[in-house]
């Protein structure tokens, strides 16, 4: 019983962050620089999260370099986010084996 108590806990005390903000956003209007904003945030939030890996992946700096530039051109084409990480693992498995 102790255990589907602490689950349905774990379950609301993540659910209750997520909805919360989606169902007062939902009703509220905002500037097209805040939309702007609000729409970037996602991609400027994982840029930060992930180049600091990307930069200590490999010792080879040409292949981060790399990495991060392809990354940023599969970005700018919009290609689906699965498509620029096979992608760049594929651009760096590559450079390092010919390396």
């Amino acid at each position: 019983m102790n255990m589907l108590v602490l689950t349905i806990c774990l379950a609301l005390s993540t659910a209750i962050p997520r909805i919360l903000p989606a169902v007062f956003i939902s009703r509220m209007h905002f500037s097209r620089g805040a939309r702007k904003f609000l729409r970037l945030l996602p991609v400027s939030v994982m840029a930060a999260l992930i180049f600091p890996g990307v930069i200590q992946s490999s010792p080879n700096a040409a292949a981060c370099l790399t990495t991060i530039g392809l990354s940023v051109f599969c970005g700018l084409m919009n290609w689906p986010p699965i498509t620029t990480v096979l992608a760049s693992a594929g651009a760096v498995w590559l450079l390092l084996v010919l390396m």
